[in-house]
């Protein structure tokens, strides 16, 4: 589930974490392939898969021959270690649309609420719908309710699955094949950023309830290890601190990538589109205690450039 660092700074990529692992599935099944085959495949640009290939070629996940794209060694256990398994299935008791792609990601029940957040995912990814179920006591169930759905009904997972407890299986159901495939892979990918890898605050030195003055000092320490990168903190229920150059130069900030982190309790990456920070790569994560944000805290991305590069890119919209 290690696709997001595909996702470079500036204008928003026509490509998903779908098509990365696709990209990588393809190759795996299909290689030698060529580009332009590659693209008709993940139904997206040769630009798009042009940028998906140069990363996977940088990262050596592939190689290229007058033959074609091949995946090597590394690529496999990327996409062998991705975290999920994808099959089609029949079962069209328990969904709506004609096909379902069921897909199961290890051990990460603790990450799944209601399966609404999931459900929603597959939507947007052009499913009609997601089915999301978790392995509780060897029985597979809806998250949060252990009576239900009849055991018959989900029995033929078994067929297709060695599960354990913890276990998530997500079935994305529409009216072809690859929009349900695309639907359930996107959700079971979408998991990844979720709060899992969030930094997950265990004292009492945060609540919700933390105000700015007792946050200045810890976004302070951050700010200096982070080489005097921006770095912006609130509360859930307060404004909160932006530190620059050093000292803390506002104690009513907030912003909405900052917001966004602590109502989806998940780490967003992306370019700002507004604020003091527009046009830069920023990240922001939740501080998270018992499954429930508490305060989020952001900064320049590292990932999508070095710090200096980041303070000149900063200093050139001063």
């Amino acid at each position: 589930m290690s696709f997001n660092s595909y996702f470079a700074g500036g204008p928003t990529p026509k490509f998903n974490a779908y098509h990365i692992w696709k990209a990588h599935q393809v190759v795996a099944k299909e290689g030698p392939i060529g580009r332009k085959a590659l693209a008709d495949l993940l139904q997206i640009g040769e630009g798009s898969t042009r940028t998906i290939l140069d990363k996977m070629m940088r990262e050596g996940s592939i190689e290229s021959s007058r033959l074609g794209i091949t995946i090597t060694e590394r690529g496999k256990r990327k996409l062998d270690n991705s975290g999920v398994e994808v099959r089609q299935i029949d079962l069209s008791d328990l969904t709506l649309g004609k096909y379902n792609c069921a897909v199961l990601i290890k051990g990460a029940a603790e990450r799944v609420n209601l399966g609404c957040e999931q459900r929603d995912e597959a939507v947007r990814a052009g499913a009609i719908g997601a089915t999301t179920l978790v392995v509780h006591n060897s029985r597979i169930v809806f998250p949060g309710d252990e009576e239900f759905p009849d055991q018959s009904l989900v029995a033929p997972l078994r067929n297709y699955f060695r599960m354990d407890d913890g276990d998530v299986i997500i079935i994305g159901s529409a009216f072809s094949y690859e929009a349900a495939e695309k639907g359930a892979v996107t959700a079971a990918l979408s998991l990844g950023n979720l709060s899992r890898r969030c930094w997950n605050e265990g004292t009492n030195i945060l609540s919700q309830d933390t105000e700015a003055d007792d946050l200045r000092c810890l976004a302070l320490a951050i700010h200096e290890l982070l080489g005097r990168l921006p770095v912006t903190m609130r509360s859930k229920n307060h404004p909160g601190v932006r530190c620059e150059d050093g000292e803390v130069i506002d104690i009513h900030f907030t912003g909405p990538m900052l917001e966004e982190s602590m109502k989806k309790g998940m780490v967003i990456r992306r370019t700002s589109t507004s604020g003091p920070y527009r046009g830069l790569p920023i990240i922001a994560v939740p501080i998270m205690r018992k499954k429930e944000a508490i305060a989020s805290i952001a900064t320049m991305d590292l990932g999508k450039a070095t710090p200096s590069e980041l303070l000149s890119r900063l200093a050139e919209r001063s």
